[in-house]
């Protein structure tokens, strides 16, 4: 293990915990049962909310949050979350694009999704549009709090990162798939652990 990864909602303590017993480097983002993060960030750990890191050649950009339902701790509605996504352009430009994403709520997968489709069927249930939406299975919540970004969405298909890391929905207890591929980027549901390999661009770091 080179680098401990975390997409919100895991208290702070077992946070610094993992840091102190693996001794590598973690990063983090705020999920929005988070709001203690304010107080007491996890030690030993580096908050890449908002920000664009490079590691080991490996380019990483970090974005915290859920979707606002009750104006808790970091809750934003989605054209706050677009405005977050389009200040951090120039610093994407400028690196030249992005590898990883480390989010803590999942794109918005269904173009029909709380538009046509008022009310997502659900996370694994039949589609209400198969024909429009393109898939015959649903992969939206229902609901306002656990739904995804449409920025996400946009950000995945302009930059084509490699892999998107996100947490929130909890795999829609049982019903969703782990992996989404979403315009050639594996969007990955981390709910419990993943163990991801994904290659670096140093060529310096054995």
């Amino acid at each position: 293990m080179e680098l401990i990864i975390s997409c919100g909602d895991l208290p702070a303590s077992y946070l610094s915990y993992l840091v102190s017993r693996f001794d590598v480097p973690l990063f983090y983002v705020p999920g929005n049962h988070d709001g203690a993060y304010l107080e007491a960030p996890p030690e030993g750990g580096e908050s890449i909310d908002g920000r664009l890191v490079v590691w080991r050649g490996l380019r990483i950009l970090g974005i915290g949050g859920a979707p606002w339902y009750n104006d808790g701790p970091y809750q934003y509605h989605e054209w706050v979350m677009a405005l977050r996504l389009l200040l951090l352009r120039p610093r994407i430009l400028l690196a030249g694009g992005i590898d990883l994403i480390v989010a803590h709520a999942p794109p918005r997968y269904c173009p029909l999704a709380h538009r046509l489709c008022a009310h997502p069927a659900g996370v694994g249930a039949p589609s209400l549009h198969p024909g429009q939406a393109g898939r015959q299975i649903c992969l939206d919540a229902p609901d306002r709090a656990h739904r995804g970004f449409p920025a996400f969405t946009d950000l995945i298909y302009a930059y084509h990162p490699q892999v998107f890391l996100h947490g929130h929905t909890h795999r829609a207890y049982g019903r969703a798939t782990r992996i989404v591929n979403l315009g050639g980027t594996r969007v990955i549901d981390v709910h419990g652990y993943y163990l991801l390999d994904i290659a670096t661009r140093d060529q310096n770091h054995d």
